[in-house]
């Protein structure tokens, strides 16, 4: 077998020595499962392997070897301080006992017998290394011989032969104190008494109780168990000596022995219990100590624990795997989730993070065992409710005194409104540098402390001009002394003062600011004032400026109306205070419009700035006049008295109105129509007077335009009677109350209706027929108008599909359109047109009556309509031809077809009369200009005469019929010849 060592690091280190292979074999064979083998087959090698680093801890030596036997080898291991306190065990043959002997004195630690027990081998070998162990570990408190030399320890002999007793008593007497024992009864009795001996010696073999059964009654007892007992028998089997072993001998001696052999193994085993023994009661102290330690970590925990639940911060430890060993309950003040929360996920807190700010706590986990800890910026995290906090975070390693990471111990602080301070500063000192406002802050005596550069930038002053100066250097010229105490009485009063003021800049001009003062208390109680003002120089313009227009006429720079109410809700009440009488005149310039749209709008824009001066001319200087729009204008006549003359300054209003407007070197006239209303005779609101003032205007334009009315009950009436209308006439179509009338046009030449003009009627329900001059103009304003066409322009296209038939398919109905209808667009005319086509109509077959005021309008979609209608063979006629204002070239600009006279010069018509020269002059006129003329209103014979005579192509009135249902139309003849018989019956 080699020399050469292979050992396992981690196990006990034992060197086996033998010349002889097969021993080496054997030994090495039991040991190398438990322990690290070295071995060595002479003495010079096995004092070589033993004193190399790091030396054995146990060397198994044979005593016979050629050169070097064993015992010289024992000698020089026991002489190297290296090598001394190795323990040798002797491996030597059973015939060498006297070897044996010799080898325990030289310093062997025990011995083993040829051949080998393995059990014994082992035994004895764990021995010796655990007493190895105790005597290293012992040197605490007492060194390891002080330990061994107390006083003498007491051996327990016992063997039922005296003479045995005797022997071993008396060579054992001088190191030890001899307690004997002649039976297994008095052994047990004084093993397990209050004196119990330090080592028994135990024959097997005696009678009643053999050796077994004392030891298994010593060892089942509290104080024997501690004990060792080695038994001396002459028996020599394994199995008695195993059986010796299971009970708890700790060793045996076979008889006869060797006293030396006897006293080695009473000294190991004893030094094993003595070790052991010290051990134990060291433990004990180490315990008692660790108990104390523990009850005072106990108590430390508790005022920890109590501390951190009660502290506003989240205390936590977390173990080096990341596991929460410990959280307090704050942690649900600040993050809305509790210990368990954090227990049972511990990722959770990396989930709570604000996304953004996860880097920061990321890599987190490698600064934390540096030794001094580890502070984080605070972070954010999303409490449970969705809130956002702000927690700094602090954290340190835990580290045991051996240097092992335990784990980490931290603190989260919310800091949320720290954060929220400081964020609050930041933005303040930001603003302070960046805001446009000036900001100017002083001390308790007035003293400007600091200025920020809006300040510098507004005034023209810089910080050294301002330090320690008052703020009255700001103040202007135009602002007195007494103005100036005021507003600091107010600050010190009230701590605060807003408001618009007057100052003046380092260069001597003055600017307008709106200025706020504030008062400041620090914890002290020391104010200060922070002064904030802007340059509203210019806003000032442009708020007057917009002020303006809000409330003037861009124009006229009249009130407006906004303005108007204003004042006239201002004048109500002061009239109410008063007592007094407030007149509004309500005024309305006629044939403005013919102007505006003949002369353009810049001539009427003239003609409305010159009308406003001679109104504001024609009343009192205090008096409101205002412009409501277009050609409207209202007059708050104030603080009249019983001498007032209403009526005369309307009046005057009227003949200033009348005077003629030169507008680009032509001469213009217009007139007004003036409303009257009386405060509180005719109202006590702004809405009751203006509505009242527009009645009593529209009944002076009834009365021919040109003067003034009062508003009287009557007209309110016939108002309230209007409205009422309006809303009737909505239902009217539904409810069936509408028909169509129709009045026969008569060819005069012929004598035959050859055409008929569509009238609409109202039959109401509780007031019979309604006139058409009643509620055509209300459905004009109302929008009905529009219905009622499309209502009227069906029938008549049923009613004339009849009468063609029946009349002849020249036959023609006329409809009137109301101007209002045209101002809609031409996209009901042409569905109108396809109407006709798809029912199978030519255009020929109607016509279309318009007025005269119609053609007066600039909206060239009026002639594109007409030429549509000339296109689709619709005839176009004038109605009331003559009572107008239009100029001729209307009839030569528009495709006109018919000119229908109005009856106010047939009404009137005689031989030589001018009534009768007009109607002729209209006639030839249009004849020349190749239109059809039709007379209307012809009530007598001599009428439908003198007009036949002077060419007129047809008539309509009474003298053929009033307008009829259609029903009763078809059973009409004309015979309009010679005979002037009139209307028949068919």
């Amino acid at each position: 077998m080699s020399d050469t060592p292979t050992p396992d690091k981690t196990k006990p280190r034992i060197l086996v020595v033998d010349d002889v292979s097969e021993n080496l074999h054997i030994l090495v064979g039991i040991l190398r499962n438990d322990f690290a083998i070295i071995v060595a087959t002479n003495g010079p090698k096995a004092l070589e392997l033993a004193a190399r680093q790091p030396v054995p801890d146990l060397i198994l030596l044979d005593i016979r070897m050629p050169g070097m036997d064993g015992y010289e080898v024992l000698h020089r291991l026991k002489s190297d301080p290296v090598t001394a306190d190795i323990p040798v065990i002797f491996v030597t043959a059973l015939a060498e006992t006297a070897d044996e002997a010799v080898g325990l004195r030289l310093g062997a630690a025990d011995y083993v017998t040829k051949p080998i027990n393995p059990e014994l081998l082992l035994l004895r070998v764990n021995n010796q290394l655990e007493l190895r162990r105790h005597r290293r570990r012992s040197a605490v408190g007492l060194g390891a011989e002080a330990l061994l030399r107390q006083d003498k320890p007491a051996l327990l002999l016992v063997d039922d032969i005296p003479e045995n007793l005797h022997g071993l008593a008396t060579a054992l007497q001088d190191e030890y104190r001899i307690m004997v024992a002649p039976n297994g009864s008095r052994a047990v009795e004084l093993a397990t008494g209050s004196s119990p001996p330090d080592l028994v010696l135990l024959d097997i073999i005696m009678p009643e109780m053999d050796g077994y059964e004392v030891c298994r009654r010593i060892k089942s007892s509290p104080v024997g168990s501690r004990i060792p007992v080695i038994f001396v028998t002459v028996v020599d089997s394994v199995v008695d000596k195993v059986q010796g072993f299971s009970i708890g001998a700790a060793d045996y001696i076979t008889k006869p022995f060797d006293i030396d052999e006897v006293r080695a193994r009473v000294r190991t085993h004893l030094d094993l219990s003595r070790l052991q023994r010290s051990l134990e009661d060291l433990v004990d102290e180490r315990m008692a100590s660790i108990q104390e330690a523990n009850e005072a970590l106990a108590e430390s925990k508790e005022k920890y624990r109590i501390l951190a639940e009660y502290s506003p911060n989240w205390e936590y430890w977390v173990d080096p795997h990341g596991y929460y060993l410990y959280i307090s309950p704050a942690c649900q003040d600040v993050s809305g989730y509790g210990p368990v929360d954090f227990i049972g996920d511990p990722d959770l807190m990396r989930k709570i993070i604000h996304p953004e700010d996860l880097p920061i706590w990321l890599g987190h986990d490698e600064k934390v065992v540096t030794p001094g800890g580890h502070r984080l910026t605070p972070f954010r995290i999303r409490a449970r409710d969705g809130s956002e906090r702000w927690i700094e975070h602090m954290c340190q390693p835990v580290i045991d005194a051996r240097g092992r990471f335990l784990g980490t111990r931290g603190t989260n602080r919310d800091v949320t409104e720290r954060v929220m301070a400081e964020e609050q500063l930041h933005l303040a000192a930001t603003v302070f540098a960046n805001t446009s406002e000036a900001v100017m802050i002083t001390d308790a005596e007035n003293r400007v402390l600091t200025i920020n550069p809006a300040f510098c930038e507004i005034t023209g002053y810089r910080h050294g001009d301002m330090a320690g100066r008052e703020p009255r250097l700001l103040q202007c010229d135009q602002l007195d002394e007494d103005s100036y105490r005021e507003l600091w009485a107010a600050v010190k009063s009230s701590g605060r003062w807003q408001g618009e003021i007057c100052s003046r800049r380092a260069d001597g001009s003055n600017f307008i600011a709106w200025i706020t003062v504030s008062t400041v208390f620090r914890d002290d109680g020391v104010h200060r004032r922070v002064i904030l003002f802007s340059d509203i120089t210019e806003k000032k313009k442009a708020d007057n400026l917009i002020w303006t227009q809000a409330n003037y006429d861009h124009l006229t720079q009249l009130p407006n109306r906004r303005l108007f109410n204003d004042r006239l809700e201002r004048e109500i009440k002061k009239a109410q205070r008063d007592e007094t009488v407030i007149g509004l005149l309500f005024i309305d310039l006629d044939r403005f419009k013919e102007v505006n749209e003949t002369q353009g709008h810049e001539a009427g824009d003239m003609l409305l700035v010159e009308a406003a001066s001679r109104i504001r001319q024609s009343v009192r200087d205090y008096d409101t006049v205002a412009r409501l729009g277009g050609d409207e204008f209202m007059v708050i006549l104030s603080e009249l008295n019983g001498g007032t003359d209403i009526g005369r300054i309307a009046q005057d209003v009227i003949d200033q109105l009348s005077a003629p407007f030169d507008l680009n070197g032509s001469e213009h006239f217009v007139s007004a129509s003036i409303g009257i209303a009386i405060y509180p005779a005719d109202g006590t609101s702004i809405s009751e007077l203006i509505k009242h003032a527009d009645q009593a205007m529209y009944l002076a334009k009834d009365a021919g335009r040109g003067c003034f009315r009062f508003f009287t009950r009557a007209l309110q009436e016939s108002a309230e009677m209007r409205v009422r209308l309006a809303g009737e006439l909505r239902r009217a179509l539904d409810a069936g109350q509408m028909e169509v009338y129709y009045q026969p046009i008569v060819e005069l030449d012929s004598g035959r209706i050859t055409k008929a003009e569509a009238l609409i009627r109202w039959k109401h329900a509780t007031q019979g027929f309604v006139s058409p001059a009643t509620f055509i103009p209300i459905a004009e304003d109302t929008g009905t108008i529009h219905e009622l066409g499309e209502w009227v322009f069906e029938q008549v296209l049923h009613q004339t599909l009849r009468w063609r038939g029946i009349l002849g398919p020249d036959f023609q109905v006329s409809i009137n359109i109301s101007p209002v209808q045209f101002n809609s667009g031409e996209q009901t005319f042409l569905r109108w047109i396809d109407t006709l086509q798809a029912a199978g109509l030519p255009g020929s077959s109607l016509v279309i009556e318009i007025t005269e005021g119609l053609l007066m309008g600039t909206d060239p979609g009026i002639r594109d309509t007409l030429l549509r209608f000339r296109d689709a063979g619709i005839g176009v006629a004038i109605d009331d031809f003559g009572t107008g204002y239009s100029s001729l070239s209307y009839l030569k600009k528009f495709d006109i077809d018919i000119l229908k006279i109005d009856q106010s010069f047939t009404r009137n018509l005689a031989p030589e009369g001018a009534d009768f020269a007009l109607c002729e002059a209209i006639v030839v006129m249009a004849h020349k200009l190749g239109l059809k003329v039709v007379a209307e209103g012809v009530e007598t014979e001599l009428q439908r005469d003198l007009l036949r005579q002077i060419g007129c192509d047809y008539a309509q009135g009474f003298l053929f019929s009033r307008a009829v249902p259609a029903a009763e139309f078809e059973t009409l003849r004309v015979d309009c010849g010679q005979s002037g018989e009139g209307v028949k019956k068919l």
